[in-house]
């Protein structure tokens, strides 16, 4: 490249990097599920997010073995106006702070493998124990999922970061 087209495209340059620098034109953050120890705040697990609930709002569940019955529960959470909302608790058995009657605007159905409870339930923070006997799992709407007890033994807070509200 000659001198006299480099000095030429010099301005242009500039004016590009300034842009970078001042964030003009710097593409949107990713939407990321994020764990953190409550507490400490030191983060356990970023995960990009790859896809979004049939209801067009990124979705997890939290699954584990009831500390009593030893039978499973899996609890499903949609992001909504900036908050996770408890949709969905699966679980077999009855007792031990399991659902035993539908609340005001909820319902609790019989399935062939136990019992499904209809909800919408703002949980924020969403913070979990993740105790290893109850093996506890993280599980996106993708399919990706981890046993929050190999990630730490401390209560983890779940949330989105990078996230439009509207749930994209």
């Amino acid at each position: 490249m000659t001198r006299r087209r480099a000095a030429a495209l010099a301005p242009g340059a500039a004016c590009a990097a300034a842009a970078v620098l001042l964030g003009a034109g710097a593409p949107a953050a990713a939407c990321e599920l994020r764990a953190h120890e409550h507490r400490s705040g030191r983060e356990v697990l970023r995960a990009p997010l790859k896809a979004v609930a049939a209801e067009g709002m990124p979705e997890l569940r939290v699954s584990f073995v009831h500390s009593v019955l030893a039978t499973p529960v899996e609890d499903r959470y949609l992001w909504r106006a900036g908050a996770w909302v408890l949709v969905e608790e699966r679980f077999e058995g009855e007792g031990y702070g399991l659902p035993h009657a539908a609340d005001e605007g909820e319902r609790l159905e019989r399935t062939p493998n136990g019992w499904r409870l209809h909800l919408s339930r703002r949980v924020e923070p969403l913070v979990v124990r993740p105790l290893l006997a109850q093996r506890m799992r993280l599980t996106l709407d993708d399919g990706r999922t981890w046993l929050l007890g190999e990630l730490t033994t401390q209560s983890v807070e779940l949330r989105l970061e990078g996230c439009r509200t509207d749930g994209g």
